[in-house]
């Protein structure tokens, strides 16, 4: 197995480890470790890409098991704060749903030949979804987002006054993070309807 696919499969076991020391650790030293880890953890998903690029050894294998790490990764924490408390139930629920429309949009858009951000039409849509700004920007909205949750619950254990302290900050990202999501979700819907439209294959591929 190709260097990438390891480090992308060996943020599984690491995220398990994350939410033992999450859900079940009442020490602020083992707090601040599972903090140090969920770092890792978004780092690593960095470096299998920086890995497959610089070794050429990009493949669909790998894009597949990056999004799905990606997605797991991502769901399971909202979940995970969610049972903390930390977050809404609405808020897991959106994540979910926006994966499984946008990830069944693109299944359908790969059929045609239109694999990952290639199938964006609209030059909005493509800023929103495909550019590197806003990928970056999203994704650093959810490791701080993330962080933050961590950290409110880890100081929350050690003085509850914390919570209520730090409950504007970590609430003002998690809303930050929600309307990037939908935000980059909604261009996808509306050019992947394309690939659901009678006689789209016609007027993409020619006669």
């Amino acid at each position: 197995m190709v260097l990438a696919n390891v480090i992308t499969l060996s943020r599984l076991p690491l995220l398990i480890a994350v939410l033992g020391i999450l859900l079940y650790s009442s020490s602020w030293s083992w707090q601040l470790l599972g903090l140090v880890l969920l770092g890792t953890l978004f780092l690593m998903d960095w470096m299998d890409g920086a890995v497959a690029r610089q070794r050429r050894q990009a493949s669909d294998l790998g894009a597949v098991l990056d999004i799905a790490l990606d997605r797991t990764v991502e769901n399971v924490l909202w979940i995970a704060f969610m049972y903390l408390g930390l977050v809404a139930f609405w808020v897991p629920v959106i994540f979910l749903v926006r994966s499984f429309l946008v990830d069944g949009i693109r299944g359908v858009a790969l059929t045609w030949g239109k694999p990952g951000f290639s199938m964006m039409h609209t030059p909005w849509g493509r800023f929103l979804v495909a550019s590197r700004f806003m990928r970056g920007f999203y994704g650093l909205a959810k490791v701080v987002t993330f962080a933050a949750l961590w950290l409110t619950h880890a100081l929350a254990l050690a003085n509850p006054q914390y919570l209520a302290s730090l409950k504007p900050l970590s609430q003002g990202l998690v809303w930050l993070t929600v309307g990037l999501c939908l935000l980059r979700g909604i261009p996808v819907l509306l050019d992947g309807r394309l690939y659901f439209a009678n006689g789209f294959r016609q007027a993409d591929t020619g006669p």
